[in-house]
């Protein structure tokens, strides 16, 4: 995926809701044999992130590492406390989640799945698996974020897990021009 123009996008008011979990699910995480999640080894191109972040977000408005320039997002998705894995089912790319790995939380920046695998479960599976992953740094915590442009079960599935709603905001973010 190309970088975008900054010129075709707008600004709009949106509720973004922030989440925390403080306790490990108390359930292992059970892998499925079809599925596959796998480390994109650093240094990782732009253009492969770019991939996977457009496939995942072009249904809810994801447009802001589309529009950075490559240096800028090259050093965002390389940084030392940053990891990126990519989900694939039966090898075909499926889906992808970045961590931000702090020394008191993990946050789930990122996570989602191609448009190609929703409403077959897969959504769930890989937010298991992300969350199993996220506590796997041993962090105090876990966070993340989700605003109104995401997918519509997004807030009662992180509920569902065991997130707990700490805090809403408007934010302006940026949309695609139709």
């Amino acid at each position: 995926m190309n970088r975008i123009d900054p010129s075709a996008i707008i600004l709009k008011p949106v509720k973004v809701t922030f989440f925390e979990m403080h306790s490990r699910p108390g359930e292992e995480f059970h892998e499925k044999d079809e599925a596959h999640f796998r480390v994109l080894q650093k240094p990782t191109d732009v253009e492969t992130y770019r991939y996977y972040y457009s496939e995942v977000g072009k249904q809810h408005s994801w447009v802001d590492r589309l529009v950075m320039d490559d240096d800028s997002l090259f050093e965002l998705i390389n940084a030392p406390q940053t990891d990126i894995f990519v989900m694939s089912i039966q090898d075909q790319p499926a889906g992808y989640a970045e961590f931000i790995v702090e020394k008191k939380f993990t946050e789930i920046l990122y996570f989602g799945i191609m448009p190609a695998f929703i409403g077959k479960g897969w959504g769930k599976y890989a937010l298991d698996w992300a969350i199993h992953k996220a506590w796997s740094y041993n962090p105090g915590w876990i966070q993340l974020n989700t605003c109104e442009l995401d997918h519509p079960h997004a807030v009662s599935n992180y509920k569902k897990r065991g997130f707990t709603e700490v805090r809403t905001e408007v934010h302006q973010r940026r949309i695609l021009l139709a």
